[in-house]
């Protein structure tokens, strides 16, 4: 009887020290593990989303420099690209006629019969339509200089875009190197374009620098600004794969971070404005090590990064 009785007091032992230890096990288990994260503070400061139109840059104005008698191009004093002063000397042109008693051995007569042409005013010589040795016509057009100050970008942009665009504003002219100019909107034109419905605006440049014809560019125009804008790095705002719905990852205490779901306006290269909920400046937000949490996370944060980062 009494092996009996110990038989069973051992093996209730054994069950009670085995479900102990399952039980030791099963809290081990359930711990949850802290993920290593960064967290951001709110940034409060101007924003501004923009508008990138593309634009052509042209002289507006060209004279036109003319043959002023028909003969042959005896002298060509300039080349294309060349920047001219006004009177300086363009072409020299032998007459018809004085190339006639030049090639008649018998006239004894020393008849030059040259024509200067001379610029009207300064600036670029764009083209020039006749080399050394041709036969011109009077009134032909012998070269273009295009005027310096008359150049500008060509923007042409749709009708429903053209709100956008307020004259003598100042705007910013984006070149293909990424170099920043600064310009206005000048002028509109007062017609459509009729095939492509578009709107031509002139814009022209605040500082001097010199640049090709034809040159594509962008013209930046502000679309909308708020000069005391929350905001938030883009690494901490987290979407849906639409797109459509986003939140933030918000630190409620030293190891915890709860999901918060935001409206977002401006975007720009860094951060995203957070126009709903109202947070506090002094809130935290994960910017790194957020990407697939719950809607409660244990974290450990690593690193606090600044404004400056």
């Amino acid at each position: 009887m009494n092996r009996i009785f110990l038989c069973c007091l051992c093996n209730f032992g054994l069950i009670f020290i085995t479900g102990c230890n399952q039980t030791i096990n099963t809290s081990e288990k359930a711990a949850p593990t802290a993920v290593p994260a960064t967290v951001a503070p709110l940034n409060i400061g101007r924003m501004s989303s923009y508008v990138d139109l593309s634009a052509t840059s042209a002289f507006l104005f060209k004279a036109a420099v003319k043959a002023p008698v028909t003969g042959y191009i005896e002298e060509l004093n300039i080349s294309q690209g060349d920047e001219v002063e006004k009177s300086r000397l363009l072409f020299t042109i032998k007459t018809k006629e004085a190339s006639a008693i030049f090639n008649d051995t018998v006239n004894g007569l020393k008849f030059k019969g040259t024509v200067n042409v001379n610029a009207a005013v300064a600036g670029l010589i764009s083209s020039i339509d006749h080399p050394k040795g041709d036969y011109v016509f009077e009134g032909d057009q012998l070269c273009q200089i295009a005027i310096p100050g008359s150049f500008a970008f060509i923007l042409d942009i749709p009708y429903e875009l053209s709100d956008l665009l307020k004259l003598n504003t100042p705007c910013e002219v984006v070149l293909p190197d990424g170099h920043l100019v600064n310009g206005i909107i000048k002028s509109r034109f007062p017609s459509m374009e009729s095939r492509s419905q578009t709107e031509r605006f002139i814009v022209k440049l605040t500082e001097r620098i010199s640049l090709p014809e034809n040159l594509i560019a962008k013209i930046r125009i502000v679309k909308e600004s708020v000069d005391k804008a929350v905001s938030l790095p883009k690494s901490s705002i987290l979407a849906d794969e639409t797109e459509h719905n986003f939140w933030v990852m918000k630190l409620i205490n030293d190891s915890t971070a709860v999901k918060v779901p935001v409206t977002t306006g401006i975007i720009d290269k860094d951060y995203v404005q957070i126009k709903m909920p109202l947070f506090r400046d002094s809130d935290l937000f994960l910017s790194s090590g957020n990407y697939g949490l719950g809607d409660t996370a244990n974290v450990k944060v690593i690193n606090r990064l600044t404004h400056e980062q």
